[in-house]
């Protein structure tokens, strides 16, 4: 089980500015304990954006964000205490192995101890299939392992029965077929154990034994009547 449950995250009246365009309004969505939502859009929809926003490191201009029940809506970057957030962009170090990455990203994340112990790297790596490249430097790695790498982020975080909600952005991004087949099967055990994820992408993701409810971010750009209730 998750060591602290995801209490649900309630989104109302959303918009996000860009510059001097705006992206959307008016964009809500409510997301439980074992529930996958999938952000759909074409590019530039605001995808990326409505997560990065929803950790605060990019300003909402309208709307507000609380946690489960609670009526008082969240400070800015208050999610950054329960969510894991993979972004687009491979953070990895080339110079590192994929074994120093990993436990360099832990600590970083949190969500273990600064010095992690090698047998949760090593448990985590080979579960993404990359015990073999171990001590590989990352600059040496195909994009598909290092997508894989950056997934070993959240394998970690979940044998550590932390941070309960997972953001991820376009993570089945240069996966081949198993790669995909084992980012579905994270997200399975995941969602069974009482966690929540909300994922931008391009690609169908179907974890097994879990429902995955879409929320088109292009339904609420300026202009366009947002559908009722906004998920497909």
């Amino acid at each position: 089980m998750i060591a602290a449950p995801f209490a649900g995250l309630v989104a109302d009246g959303l918009a996000l500015v860009r510059g001097e365009r705006r992206l959307f309004s008016g964009l809500g969505f409510v997301l439980a304990a074992g529930e996958l939502l999938l952000l759909h859009g074409p590019n530039g929809s605001g995808k990326s954006s409505l997560l990065r926003a929803l950790l605060g490191l990019a300003p909402l201009a309208a709307g507000t964000l609380r946690l489960g029940t609670d009526a008082r809506p969240l400070s800015p970057r208050a999610l950054c205490r329960t969510a894991l957030y993979q972004s687009h962009a491979a953070a990895a170090k080339a110079e590192l192995t994929a074994a120093e990455n990993l436990a360099l990203a832990a600590a970083l994340d949190g969500t273990l101890p600064a010095r992690p112990a090698p047998d949760a790297i090593d448990a985590a790596l080979r579960a993404l299939g990359l015990a073999r490249q171990r001590d590989l430097e990352t600059r040496r790695l195909s994009q598909g392992q290092r997508q894989r790498l950056q997934l070993a982020r959240f394998e970690l975080a979940l044998a550590a029965g932390s941070r309960p909600l997972w953001l991820m952005d376009e993570p089945s991004a240069a996966l081949d077929a198993q790669g995909g087949a084992l980012l579905e099967d994270l997200l399975a055990r995941h969602l069974a154990r009482g966690g929540a994820a909300l994922i931008a992408t391009h690609l169908p993701i179907a974890p097994p034994g879990a429902t995955a409810r879409t929320l088109r971010v292009d339904d609420h750009r300026p202009g366009r009547d947002a559908p009722e209730p906004g998920f497909r």
